[in-house]
């Protein structure tokens, strides 16, 4: 009993919406440095100057992260990336700081963790390498709708048997990045979901069914009713991240 309820528990997390099917969202995280190219944990206040929903913070206090609302047309995203652009430099220039696109941040750079609960429990249980490697590494995430769990799996397995070339398409630190990502989250690799049940088998066993947000595989079904793609790294280019949802749009068939 204890155990459906669990399961039960585990797929009330999931927020599927049918008229969702074909939308896509992104996340791009970026540094902030100061005027002599220092980085500098400086995203709280960033973030409380910004004011805007769009604009939240990573497990690096040296780093913000922008968002998109969900769009159909690409152009929608492209221009929604652009806004975010604007306002974050204007907010950043403001405070003396600028927002920088780098996909691996140097070995020497400030180790400093956002206040956030979640974040302050993962860090006090790992090393301090790994808690390098995960401030060091910043990246675009493309999230997918999906109408529903049975059709989040299908996407997510879909995905799964392209991996190495996504992987090697959204790459411009030769592989360091993902080496330093792997490097914090052992268990990266995608599995292929036999079903539902199995889906949530793997969760109890990686440890991310209470919270799926503790899933770090570079494919994984988001609490947002998403597929999230996790493995390309960050840029400036938005024909880059144009052609990324249209290869991955052409492996899903939507």
């Amino acid at each position: 009993m204890k155990k459906i309820e669990e399961y039960q528990k585990f797929l009330s997390l999931f927020n599927f919406r049918k008229e969702m099917k074909g939308f896509v969202g992104i996340e791009r995280e970026r540094f902030l440095t100061n005027s002599e190219n220092s980085f500098v944990p400086e995203a709280e206040k960033f973030l409380l100057t910004i004011d805007n929903p769009l604009w939240t913070y990573e497990l690096s206090a040296c780093q913000v992260e922008d968002r998109t609302n969900p769009f159909r047309d690409i152009k929608e995203i492209r221009k929604a990336l652009t806004e975010n652009d604007s306002s974050g430099e204007a907010v950043a220039g403001k405070l003396g700081l600028h927002l920088r696109t780098i996909e691996v941040g140097p070995e020497d750079m400030p180790l400093a963790i956002y206040p956030d609960r979640r974040y302050l429990r993962i860090v006090s249980k790992i090393s301090r390498e790994c808690l390098s490697a995960g401030c060091r590494v910043t990246s675009v995430q493309l999230h997918f709708g999906m109408p529903n769990l049975e059709r989040a799996i299908e996407t997510a397995n879909a995905l799964r048997e392209h991996l190495s070339f996504l992987c090697q398409l959204g790459d411009h630190s030769q592989g360091k990045r993902l080496l330093l990502y792997k490097k914090m989250a052992p268990n990266w690799q995608p599995p292929e979901y036999q079903n539902i049940e199995h889906f949530f088998e793997t969760a109890r066993q990686q440890g991310f069914s209470q919270n799926p947000r503790n899933c770090w595989h570079l494919i994984r079904i988001s609490i947002h009713g998403t597929v999230e793609l996790r493995m390309f790294g960050v840029t400036e280019d938005l024909e880059e991240i144009s052609s990324w949802i249209e290869t991955a749009r052409k492996i899903i068939g939507s």
